[in-house]
């Protein structure tokens, strides 16, 4: 009887090599897809600053989303607040669409709350102009280290805005800890003496594709401050 043969495992090596080798192949495109896929994140809200004081006369609390998706080779991106608290036909809303260089082409933004209800949507045909909505996802493409000047649509009209990194900071919400990179969007002043009287304060976590884990909206006299859900 002959002894039996040792089984090579020298296919089984190569098998398991190959298979590696396509799995790092993968691995990056699958990085590079998810930072430019369609995603829908979940946040809760709360007043901040002196509209705690607006809380004691209207909803403090509430939920929010940030909504982005492709399209024409750019991005439609809207970022929508509302509230359980009030009636469910109440809500903010700011959107834009931006062009495949991330200006806006088209933004919009409405509202309607408490008896109270507008609505604002153009065309957007100047360079360098972004929305609220728009102007996040542009953040989260560019990263800027420097202060970066833009102009940005509000409510119908464009004021002249610059963008500044604060720093890196470690931020809480209900999604976990994180280590983040905090951007801030201000106003500065025109030829005409005004200036965006809004805010936007944004903290990135530094993650693949920057998932916006704090978000904070600065309207007149109220500060909406958003953080991320888990699972959002």
């Amino acid at each position: 009887m002959r002894p039996a043969r040792a089984v090579s495992r020298r296919p089984l090596r190569r098998r398991l090599a190959r298979a590696v080798a396509i799995l790092a192949l993968l691995v990056p495109l699958a990085g590079a897809a998810s930072a430019h896929a369609d995603e829908t994140l979940a946040y809760r809200w709360n007043l901040r600053g002196l509209g705690r004081v607006a809380g004691l006369v209207m909803p403090s609390q509430g939920r929010g989303e940030l909504r982005s998706k492709q399209a024409n080779g750019g991005h439609i991106t809207e970022l929508e607040i509302t509230s359980p608290a009030a009636d469910k036909s109440e809500f903010f809303l700011y959107g834009g669409e931006t062009r495949a260089d991330g200006t806006t082409s088209h933004a919009w933004s409405s509202y309607k709350w408490r008896g109270r209800s507008n609505s604002e949507r153009n065309p957007v045909e100047q360079d360098g102009v972004v929305d609220v909505a728009s102007g996040i996802h542009l953040i989260r493409q560019r990263h800027p280290d420097k202060p970066m000047s833009l102009r940005i649509w509000s409510d119908g009209k464009v004021y002249p805005v610059v963008v500044t990194r604060v720093g890196t900071e470690p931020v809480d919400v209900p999604a976990g800890s994180f280590v983040a990179d905090h951007y801030r969007i201000r106003g500065v002043r025109r030829a005409d003496g005004r200036s965006w009287k809004g805010g936007l304060d944004i903290w990135l976590a530094k993650d693949e594709v920057a998932t916006p884990v704090r978000i904070q909206v600065e309207r007149g006299f109220a500060n909406v401050r958003l953080e991320l859900l888990s699972g959002g």
